[in-house]
């Protein structure tokens, strides 16, 4: 990847310098995947890396989320796992995971404070982006870009209200969103919200807004509360 470390012609240049320092004990050969979610993504960085550490005996350590879970051979002594450990997928494709057993376990939740009942022609958020077609019920959401969701999340963004799934209407405002409460009529205010979890794939919503979940993860605010279960 070229971002740090040394190219794989000096390792033994480097690992000879390293063994001459009094305050080095063991030492472990480590790497980092570009295109672990490739098929034959790993196939050269691994030609290159074994036979750069071609008499080398040392614990190695290489494969990320992608490499851990479709490349059993770059395993060695232990791996790295990253985004898989939340339960979403390095690709940025849930289907490429939805058959390991992997489960999503961070949900971005909120509920809904507010309900409108709209008139055909009347516009939603800000820039008049998104106007209703026919008479629409919106739900507002306690959650905007402050909180860390994804200010360029389109409308038509996936989220799921009162357990059944609808979409987001408008732009993303700071502290809220709207939702079209068109699919589920029983929802009022205190109706739960998951903007991504169990069902909302995190990773659809990233692929709404032109990102990857690894993004929206980091992303979160700290004025967002934190629930472990």
């Amino acid at each position: 990847m070229n971002r740090l470390g040394f190219m794989p012609d000096r390792l033994h240049i480097v690992w000879q310098q390293l063994r001459a320092l009094g305050n080095v004990s063991e030492m472990t050969l480590m790497s980092h995947f570009a295109e672990a979610e490739n098929p034959d993504g790993i196939v050269e960085p691994m030609r290159r890396i074994e036979q750069a550490a071609e008499g080398l005996d040392c614990p190695r350590s290489l494969a990320n989320s992608a490499a851990t879970l479709w490349h059993p051979e770059s395993h060695f002594n232990w791996v790295r796992p990253g985004i898989v450990l939340y339960g979403a997928s390095p690709s940025g494709l849930w289907q490429d995971v939805a058959n390991t057993g992997l489960k999503p376990v961070m949900t971005l939740s909120s509920e809904i404070i507010a309900v409108q009942n709209l008139k055909a022609g009347e516009a939603v958020g800000y820039g008049a982006t998104w106007r209703t077609a026919e008479e629409r019920r919106i739900g507002i959401v306690a959650c905007g870009y402050a909180d860390g969701y994804p200010r360029l999340a389109p409308s038509g963004t996936p989220v799921l209200v009162d357990g059944v799934r609808t979409v987001t209407v408008g732009r993303i405002s700071m502290d809220m969103l709207a939702v079209d409460l068109t699919p589920c009529p029983q929802a009022g205010i205190g109706a739960p919200v998951e903007l991504w979890g169990k069902e909302i794939k995190i990773d659809d919503v990233a692929a709404s807004c032109g990102t990857v979940g690894y993004e929206l993860m980091c992303a979160l605010a700290p004025r967002v509360p934190v629930v472990t279960v």
